[in-house]
C-alpha cells in the first residue's frame, strides 16, 4: 500500500511539474491570467490588469522563445503574436488600464516603460489611461494586448475610431528642397504675434514629453524639420506642414492651371492705360527660406499633414501677399502712365515693380529673386507692333553692352583696348538706333507737332530764367533761349517722320525720347 501511495505521489508530482511548464514560441508572447486570488487584493493594484499578482489578467508577459513554470490550476496562459509595426510607419498606443487622466487633459503623461513592453513598470509608476505620447517605430514588440492597444496601419477599425489615417501613421519624410514646419497640439499658451521658441532635447519633436516639460508652446514652432530627414512624430501631439524651400517660379498667365499649382490664383495682368487695354504675362521667382516657413504657415493657414498642407499655405501667401502687391502696383501706374510712356519705359516698369515686390516680401522673410514682364498684348495691333520694334532694339543694346562688359573684363592689351573702343562705338550706335525707334513711335502715336512741342518745352524748362524780368533783363533772357536747339529738334523730328530707318550720325544721346516726357 505504501508503495502504491508513493507511486501515486510521484506520478502526481511528475504531472504537476510537466503541466506547469509553459513554452512560448518565437514570434509570440504569453498573456497570463490568474484564476483566483491567493492573497488579499491591494488597494493600489489596478482592478483591470494586476501588477501585484491579484486574480485576473496580469501585467507581466511571457516572452517568446522561453519556457516558464507556473502553477497549473492557478494560471492560464494565452499565446498571441508579437505586436508588429510595418516598415516606414509608426504605431500609437492607447492604455486600457492605469490611473485616470485629469479632466482637462486629452493625452496621458509619459511613463518610461521600454516602449510599453514593461507593463508592470507602467502601472507601478502610475501610468495614465488613454492616448500615450510615445510612439512605436517600425519593428516587433512584446506588448501585452490586455493592457495596451497598439494602433497601426493594419488596424483600420481602431484607426477610424481614433480619427487617424494611414498618412498620419506614416513616418514623416522631408523631401530635398522642402522644410517641415511643426504645429503642436499641446503646450503652453502661445503669444499672439510669434511662433513657438526653440526647446532643447526633444529630438525634433520625437520626444514630446521633453518638449512639454521644457515649456514648449502650442501651435507653429520656429524650429523646423530638415530636408532629407525621416521623423517619427505622434499625430495626436503634432502635425507637419511641408513648405517648399527650393526656388519657385510663379507665373501670371492666361494658361489653365491645376489646383495643386502654387500660382493657381495668378491670372494674366490686365490693365487700362489711357483707354488702351493692355495684357501682360509676368514671371516672379521666389525662395522661402526655412527660417521664413513658420511665419508663412502661421499667417497664411496651418494646413494639414503632408505636402498638400504646405501647398495650401503657400497658395494663400501667393494670393494675399504677392498677387495683392502686383495688383496694387499696376492699378496705380495705369492711371499715371500714358500709353507711349508705358511701352517705351517697359523695363523701368519692370524694375520698379521688382523693387515693390522685394520690399513687400522682405516683411515676410521671403527672397524675391527675379521679376520679369514677358508677353505684351494690346487690343490695338499698331501698339503691339511698336512695342515689338522697341523690344527687339532693346535686346540689341543689351547684347552689345554684354559684349562690351566682356571685353572690359579681359586682360588689358593694345589689341583688347582697340576692340573695346570699337565695341563702345557699336553700343552707342545701338542706343541711338533705340532712340530713333522710340522717337518714331511717339511721332506716329502723337503726331510730329505734338512731339516737337514736348521736346522744345523740355529744353526750355532747363533755361535758368530769373524770377523777375524787367528792362535789360529781357534781352538777356532771349539770348539765353535755346533757339538753335529748338531748330535742331524740329528738323530732326521732321526727318524721323519721313524715314523708316535711322541715320545714327544725326542722333545724339542727348535727344533721348524714351524717358523725358
Amino acid at each position: 500500500m505504501e508503495f502504491i501511495i508513493l507511486i501515486v505521489v510521484v506520478a502526481a508530482g511528475g504531472w504537476f511539474g510537466v503541466a506547469g511548464v509553459r513554452t512560448v514560441p518565437s514570434g509570440q508572447v504569453g498573456v497570463v491570467t490568474k484564476v483566483f486570488d491567493t492573497r488579499p487584493r491591494r488597494p493600489e493594484d489596478d482592478p483591470r490588469v494586476s501588477f501585484l499578482d491579484a486574480a485576473g489578467p496580469q501585467a507581466r508577459l511571457l516572452h517568446g522563445n522561453t519556457r516558464t513554470w507556473l502553477v497549473p490550476w492557478l494560471y492560464r496562459v494565452e499565446l498571441v503574436p508579437q505586436t508588429y509595426v510595418p516598415s516606414g510607419t509608426i504605431g500609437v498606443v492607447v492604455a486600457k488600464a492605469g490611473v485616470a487622466r485629469p479632466p482637462d487633459s486629452s493625452i496621458a503623461q509619459h511613463v518610461e516603460c521600454d516602449h510599453f513592453q514593461d507593463g508592470e513598470r507602467f502601472l507601478r509608476d502610475r501610468g495614465q489611461q488613454g492616448r500615450q505620447l510615445e510612439v512605436l517605430p517600425s519593428g516587433f514588440y512584446d506588448i501585452n494586448p490586455v493592457l495596451f492597444e497598439v494602433i497601426t496601419v493594419h488596424t483600420p477599425e481602431a484607426m477610424a475610431r481614433e480619427g487617424l489615417t494611414a498618412q498620419a501613421l506614416a513616418e514623416i519624410e522631408i523631401e530635398i528642397g522642402e522644410t517641415g514646419v511643426v504645429v503642436t497640439h499641446f503646450g503652453a499658451k502661445p503669444h499672439l504675434v510669434d511662433v513657438g521658441p526653440p526647446v532643447d532635447g526633444h529630438r525634433s519633436f520625437q520626444l514630446p514629453w521633453v518638449f512639454l516639460a521644457g515649456g514648449g508652446w502650442r501651435g507653429v514652432q520656429r524650429e523646423t524639420l530638415d530636408e532629407g530627414g525621416r521623423y517619427t512624430l505622434n499625430p495626436w501631439f503634432a502635425h507637419v506642414v511641408e513648405v517648399p524651400t527650393r526656388v519657385l517660379i510663379l507665373e501670371w498667365t492666361k494658361d489653365k492651371k491645376t489646383t495643386s499649382n502654387l500660382d493657381i490664383s495668378l491670372g494674366q495682368v490686365v490693365l487700362d492705360v489711357q483707354g488702351y487695354t493692355v495684357r501682360l504675362d509676368m514671371k516672379q521667382t521666389v525662395r522661402i527660406p526655412a527660417t521664413a516657413a513658420p511665419g508663412i504657415v502661421r499667417n497664411f493657414g496651418l494646413g494639414g499633414q503632408g505636402e498638400a498642407g504646405g501647398r495650401s499655405s503657400v497658395q494663400e501667401f501667393v494670393k494675399k501677399e504677392l498677387a495683392a502687391t502686383v495688383d496694387a502696383y499696376f492699378r496705380r501706374i495705369s492711371s499715371r502712365y500714358r500709353i507711349q510712356e508705358f511701352i517705351t519705359r517697359y523695363n523701368e516698369v519692370c524694375n520698379e515693380l521688382a523693387g515693390e515686390v522685394r520690399q513687400a516680401l522682405d516683411r515676410t522673410g521671403v527672397d524675391a529673386i527675379t521679376t520679369t514682364l514677358e508677353n505684351f498684348e494690346c487690343d490695338e495691333p499698331e501698339i503691339n507692333d511698336m512695342r515689338r520694334q522697341i523690344a527687339v532694339q532693346q535686346e540689341s543694346v543689351k547684347l552689345e553692352e554684354a559684349k562690351l562688359a566682356e571685353l572690359r573684363a579681359r586682360k588689358a592689351s593694345e589689341e583688347v583696348r582697340n576692340e573695346t573702343a570699337l565695341q563702345q562705338v557699336k553700343v552707342e550706335e545701338e542706343r541711338r538706333r533705340l532712340d530713333f525707334v522710340e522717337l518714331k513711335m511717339l511721332v506716329e502715336l502723337l503726331g510730329p507737332e505734338h512731339v516737337t512741342v514736348e521736346r522744345v518745352l523740355a529744353q526750355w524748362v532747363k533755361v535758368n530764367v530769373p524770377q523777375y524780368i524787367g528792362g535789360s533783363d529781357v534781352m538777356g533772357m532771349l539770348q539765353s533761349m535755346p533757339m538753335a536747339q529748338t531748330r535742331d529738334i524740329m528738323a530732326m523730328i521732321k526727318n524721323v517722320a519721313a524715314r523708316a530707318e535711322p541715320d545714327p550720325s544725326e542722333l545724339t544721346s542727348g535727344n533721348n525720347g524714351s524717358a523725358e516726357n
